[in-house]
């Protein structure tokens, strides 16, 4: 299988087989727990014991039959963030399922911006409002390093370094400028580019999804833990306590627990 979001959790799917795509929705359709959005829209839980989430957002069509309108991977771990909510900057095209949001880092102005792992929860996050958040972080191609001096020796050449902890809000900014904004468009992306040491690290086997990842609790700016998991056929080998990784990452957050 491709390299994707849904494989860095264990979800096998095949985005360029529409049959096959048919065929895993009516799959994961009896095994999942649905919640309603609103009066035509809903969103179907597959919930896994390794943490790994699948919601199939769907509509009520003709004859009130259920459309599939997208899919999107979660992760349910150990993250902590402490953050104040700026603002809703969804694509309104896609809500009530895709729900993006801005925030600030708790006492600090350095901004986020995310996606939410359950739509749901967006009534909860009003501006200003003062949360912790459970964040999932998401990567094609991380960088594995093996201790602090390795992520320093590989940044020898440069003019500017990045320490162990650092966090740019990518999906702040135009691509022009090595963001991820696309021209044109002025809606934000819910991704970051950060560095971080592995506090622990597991691999584990998403049972409903038929795949395996590495899942990682990683310390980054300010002290914050994020989930950062990862499909095992991006790094070359396994992450370990002690160990850096850093690269852009997509980042879905919920409320913690």
């Amino acid at each position: 299988m491709e390299v994707s979001h849904f494989s860095s959790v264990g979800f096998e799917i095949a985005f360029q087989n529409p049959a096959w795509m048919s065929a895993l929705t009516h799959e994961y359709l009896p095994k999942c727990t649905a919640s309603s959005l609103s009066p035509r829209d809903m969103v179907c839980l597959v919930k896994d014991p390794s943490g790994s989430e699948l919601r199939l957002a769907l509509r009520k069509g003709t004859k009130n039959a259920a459309e599939l309108v997208t899919l999107n991977p979660g992760f349910d771990g150990e993250s902590r963030v402490e953050v104040e909510i700026a603002a809703d900057v969804s694509d309104p095209d896609w809500k009530p399922f895709e729900v993006a949001m801005t925030a600030r880092f708790r006492g600090e102005e350095t901004p986020l911006v995310f996606d939410l792992a359950d739509p749901a929860e967006a009534a909860s996050l009003v501006p200003g409002a003062k949360v912790t958040l459970e964040i999932a972080a998401f990567s094609y191609a991380p960088s594995l390093f093996a201790n602090e001096a390795a992520y320093k020796k590989s940044q020898d050449r440069r003019q500017l370094y990045y320490a162990t902890d650092f966090f740019i809000p990518s999906g702040l900014y135009k691509a022009s400028v090595g963001g991820l904004i696309p021209e044109g468009s002025k809606l934000p992306k819910g991704y970051a580019d950060f560095a971080g040491t592995v506090l622990k690290a597991e691999f584990r086997t998403n049972a409903a999804g038929g795949g395996k990842f590495w899942w990682t609790l990683v310390r980054t700016y300010g002290g914050s833990t994020l989930d950062v998991v990862i499909d095992p056929n991006t790094i070359p080998g396994a992450p370990e306590v002690g160990s850096i990784l850093s690269g852009r990452f997509w980042l879905s957050a919920r409320l913690a627990r």
